[in-house]
């Protein structure tokens, strides 16, 4: 007996369904999911600095926040 046995019917038909996904899709969605956030955090010129487009709330030519330097915490975490 192993402690798989001792799963209830609802976790053994988690299992299964979890087994029936293509791993092919879950990388793709993946895949496009971290492009949106790189797409999110690109960089852009403002001031003779290169800066983070979200982060700084960057528009027209201004910012909301104080600039943040690009590549910005979020794609340092994406590149490591």
């Amino acid at each position: 007996m192993s402690r798989w046995d001792d799963l209830g019917p609802g976790a053994h038909q988690m299992l299964a369904d979890f087994d029936e996904l293509d791993l092919a899709d879950i990388a793709a969605s993946s895949t496009a999911a971290v492009q949106r956030v790189r797409a999110l955090h690109r960089p852009v010129e403002h001031r003779g600095r290169t800066i983070c487009v979200e982060c700084s709330q960057w528009a027209d030519g201004s910012t909301d926040n104080p600039p943040t330097e690009h590549p910005c915490a979020t794609i340092k975490a994406l590149d490591t």
